[in-house]
């Protein structure tokens, strides 16, 4: 043939191709939108109904059996929240079920459930989950269920290095366990991660304590399941007690430690020690009140902090109600800014003895400044300004202590001089 095994005519194609030569998928449909209906309509009608017999066999559902059917509709729809709302990760509600579909994109072993999203923190799981950004790192094609997977992957490696680390500085501190070397162990770490001795002691007593005493935590670190900051919270918790105690309390906690915020972690861990062994807990905080203290720092912007630490419970709870009162005095007198801003300004202003309202209320108010200041330093709620009923009763109280005319001229004629 002219151009091997293709024949390929030499001719231009015609400006408007006849049928033969025109391909089929350009053709206009010579059925119109109407006329399919109407013959799909035929079509119907042509339809046999069901027989009287084709549901015969059919039993209405007993209470019993509907009331399965809710149920397994709501644990449906309890196993679908948590899968998009839950905690990611092996063991995880938000990981325990594949939704169904396809995915081509870098991150799909990263959907829920998928094989990536259960597995725990490793070497193996941070390579996969570099791989999943794609060349330039934008991590195209990728859904938000998948980002939300490599998220959580990467949170599982960075515990897992985390736990590897504090694995690291255990062993050096079991090689020195003299007194006299856990000092210079101290400052080797200090130099060699550039960190104050003070962090190095930190992280040295963290590592001792998790491998000693917290194998629990140790494990769901190493694999991921809970980060080195909440492993603190437990260790911190448990500092005094014994190492069958801390791994009892470790026990009520451990299962849930990934689900709960450190917020929730700490009230959890704080029950369970009360819970083995409520009269440590008792000395623990009897301990820590010995450290109370005022801390002030320098903050970034420029601004500074003032924080008081390990103070008892109930005087804490008396001075915020303090601040409160005088932050909204502040408030009441027109002072600009939110309730955190004012009620900044009303603990410097209990501290110093200010008041930091505008002069004009100041003025207006006269002695009642004072009195204000007072009565918000001493927790108490701000005067209101009497109103009908108090006024009523005010005047009630003033006529009780006036003599009535008649009394009085009673008195005077009853009286020596009279």
């Amino acid at each position: 043939m002219p151009n091997g095994w293709w024949y390929m005519p030499p001719e231009p194609v015609p400006a408007q191709p006849e049928w033969d030569d025109d391909p089929a998928w350009t053709r206009p449909d010579p059925m119109t939108a109407a006329e399919l209906e109407a013959a799909l309509d035929r079509v119907c009608e042509h339809d046999e109904p069901p027989g009287p017999d084709e549901f015969e066999d059919f039993e209405p559902f007993t209470a019993e059996e509907l009331a399965e059917i809710r149920e397994a509709a709501a644990d449906e729809l309890l196993a679908v929240e948590a899968a998009t709302t839950g905690r990611r990760g092996p063991g995880q509600p938000g990981s325990a079920r594949i939704f169904p579909g396809q995915s081509s994109s870098p991150a799909a072993g990263f959907g829920p459930g998928m094989p990536l999203d259960v597995l725990p923190g490793c070497a193996g799981l941070a390579a996969a989950a570099d791989a999943a950004a794609g060349d330039d790192g934008g991590f195209a094609g990728v859904s938000e269920a998948e980002l939300v997977g490599v998220l959580c992957a990467w949170d599982r490696v960075e515990a897992h290095a985390g736990a590897r680390k504090l694995a690291a500085i255990a062993e050096l501190a079991r090689r020195n366990p003299a007194p006299e070397d856990s000092e210079f162990t101290a400052d080797q770490v200090a130099y060699a991660l550039a960190e104050s001795r003070g962090r190095a002691g930190d992280l040295l007593d963290l590592a001792q304590t998790l491998h000693t005493r917290l194998p629990g935590i140790v494990a769901a670190l190493d694999d991921g399941t809970i980060s080195r900051y909440k492993a603190e919270i437990i260790a911190g918790a448990t500092a005094l007690l014994d190492p069958a105690e801390a791994r009892a309390a470790e026990g009520k906690v451990l299962d849930r430690a990934a689900r709960l915020t450190p917020g929730g972690l700490r009230a959890a861990i704080a029950a369970a020690v009360m819970e083995v062994a409520p009269e440590k807990a008792r000395q623990r905080r009897e301990a820590a009140a010995k450290d109370a203290r005022v801390e002030r720092w320098a903050e970034d912007s420029g601004n500074a902090a003032l924080m008081g630490c390990e103070l008892p419970p109930d005087e804490v709870r008396a001075a915020d109600q303090r601040i409160t009162a005088w932050a909204r005095e502040l408030r009441k007198a027109g002072l600009e800014g939110g309730m955190d801003v004012l009620r900044a300004r009303a603990f410097l202003d209990l501290l110093l003895g200010k008041d930091s309202r505008p002069a004009r209320t100041r003025a207006a108010a006269g002695t009642a400044t004072d009195q204000a200041l007072t009565r918000a330093a001493q927790g108490q709620a701000p005067r209101a300004p009497a109103g009908r009923g108090q006024a009523g009763q005010g005047r009630a109280a003033r006529a009780r202590r006036r003599p009535r005319q008649g009394d009085r001229r009673a008195a005077r004629r009853g009286s020596p001089g009279g």
